[in-house]
């Protein structure tokens, strides 16, 4: 579910820190299957294989990760060349 928490299983190394056993914060599956994870420890993002993820809290969404993934939008191509 969008929002909610989830732990790396694996060792990952995300910006020269390993991310094994942080917590993330899940925003989409994409057409691969992988999943796209932010964390808030570096601040930045991962893809990951649904073996790689467990799910602490199936289903809930913590309110600060609510505020948080409120405020991400996909990125839009605005920029056409006529």
């Amino acid at each position: 579910m969008r929002g909610e928490d989830v732990i790396v299983l694996i060792d990952y190394d995300l910006f020269d820190l390993n991310v094994k056993d942080c917590r993330g914060i899940y925003l989409k599956t994409d057409n691969s299957g992988k999943h796209l994870v932010y964390f808030p420890i570096n601040q930045e993002w991962g893809e990951f294989e649904q073996s790689a993820l467990s799910r602490p809290n199936p289903d809930f969404v913590p309110e600060e990760n609510k505020n948080f993934i409120d405020r991400v939008k996909e990125m839009k191509i605005s920029y056409f060349e006529s």
